[in-house]
């Protein structure tokens, strides 16, 4: 014996029920989905950003030490000059 409710058997407004429950679940799992990957994208990014500031800075300081190093070089070679005239 089967109860119907608007022409639809039990059956039938169960599976219809069931179906709807599926498909919002699935919708639910797409949108969870959708979101970590742009959580995931996001903190790709940043992590970029991150490597390529830490390069900058590292190629910066390595052009400092490089300028240092290039005027103390500068500076020796003036005080060898100035001994070099002493000695004349």
């Amino acid at each position: 014996m089967t109860i119907t409710f608007s022409h639809c058997t039990f059956q039938e407004r169960r599976r219809a029920l069931e179906a709807d429950r599926t498909a919002r679940l699935q919708e639910m799992q797409e949108r969870r989905r959708k979101r970590e990957e742009e959580i995931e994208q996001k903190q790709l990014v940043k992590e970029k950003e991150r490597h390529e500031a830490a390069r900058t800075k590292e190629r910066e300081r390595e052009e400092r030490i490089a300028a240092l190093n290039a005027q103390q070089q500068a500076h020796i070679q003036e005080l060898q000059k100035k001994i070099q005239q002493k000695v004349r």
